[in-house]
């Protein structure tokens, strides 16, 4: 069986290389008008072109590489099957399940190959191209230092709204703070104040024009200046930066959403960029269920039909999962669950075709 193996997973890999190469430079093709046009109109050199197009290359390449798990598969397995090798295999007594092994265990490695690029390659250059079609270089993000509606969620079930923060000169206009029990769901105290400055050296703020509603003892109380040592949020902590999900690392998207969501923002599309993130790379161990089992079988003038089929499903996984991801930027879906949606429905289908053709 080593010999089957290394024969079935070498053609497999020529199959799937010869597909990628086919593929990537299509998409490189699609992308020479506009790259012409930047050219034309002096918002590039010849050179920046071509590192833009390198740029491009880890997205392109992670696009693709189901396509081409999917068509290298069913070229590998159709040659063997219009050879009669597949046929002669099952005679022997193999079954269709143990000669596609490898190439299943293969195209599961290139889905971790693909979802280390999603998350370590592709983030920097697509910042990078993007930067190069702006004429820009890439900078680092600096906050800014009014935030007007600040809002906050703490830990400690605190949550404070101020009119205006500032966050150089560390202070507040028109604060709210609100203290509700450990379930969260009764307010405890509310304390609001005309302005504030955050002391740096107590790591406090200190309120003027203060007044404490106390719903527990039902008291009310008003202060010239007001501190304690739960109002410890330092301005800084109200300015955030929500910057393009697609440009982070699947730690820095989640370290995005922590923060957007103490502050209040909306973080459904950072969350559905991190469920494509957590999806999308499998899709090329899926579609390989599909690849290896619709080219089983040699029927004379199939070949064409079986590579129509094929590219068809393909596209047709593309057109659901971009179905599902927008129900899931809408805040419709789960991103968790519409990423995985379309995976179940094809391995479904990949796993109903290889049955098929164990026949």
């Amino acid at each position: 069986m080593k010999k089957l193996d290394i024969y079935v997973s070498k053609n497999f890999i020529k199959s799937f290389l010869l597909s990628l190469i086919a593929f990537v430079n299509i998409f490189i093709l699609s992308q020479l008008f506009k790259i012409i046009r930047y050219i034309t109109e002096g918002k590039m050199t010849v050179l920046e072109s071509a590192t833009y197009i390198l740029y491009l290359l880890p997205k392109i390449l992670i696009e693709v590489t189901p396509l081409a798990v999917l068509l290298g598969s069913l070229m590998c397995i159709n040659r063997m099957a219009s050879n009669l090798e597949i046929i002669s295999l099952k005679t022997s007594g193999i079954s269709f399940k143990r000669i596609v092994i490898f190439p299943i265990i293969i195209s599961f490695l290139i889905s971790l190959v693909i979802f280390q690029l999603m998350d370590k390659v592709q983030p920097i250059t697509l910042a990078k191209s993007r930067a190069l079609r702006a004429g820009r270089k890439v900078t680092e993000r600096v906050l800014p230092e009014i935030k007007n509606n600040a809002f906050l969620r703490t830990d400690h079930n605190i949550v404070y709204y101020i009119k205006q923060v500032n966050r150089v000169k560390n202070t507040g206009n028109l604060i709210e703070v609100i203290k509700l029990n450990s379930t969260f769901d009764k307010i405890e105290e509310i304390i609001t104040a005309k302005t504030g400055e955050f002391d740096l050296d107590k790591n406090q703020w200190v309120l003027k024009d203060a007044v404490v509603n106390n719903f527990v003892n039902k008291t009310q109380k008003q202060y010239k200046t007001y501190s304690e040592k739960s109002l410890d949020k330092a301005p800084d902590n109200f300015i955030t930066i929500q910057d393009n999900p697609d440009e982070l690392s699947n730690a820095q998207i989640k370290k995005a959403v922590r923060e957007i969501r103490i502050t209040g923002g909306d973080i459904k599309e950072p969350l559905s960029v991190l469920g494509k993130r957590y999806s999308f790379p499998f899709a090329s161990f899926i579609v390989s269920f599909l690849g290896l089992s619709l080219g089983s079988r040699y029927v004379r003038g199939a070949s064409a039909i079986s590579i129509a089929l094929s590219v068809g499903l393909g596209y047709s996984y593309y057109i659901v999962q971009a179905s599902f991801e927008a129900l899931s930027v809408n805040g419709i879906l789960n991103p968790f669950v519409s990423g995985w949606v379309p995976n179940i429905i094809f391995l479904c289908l990949g796993i109903y075709f290889m049955k098929k053709a164990e026949y």
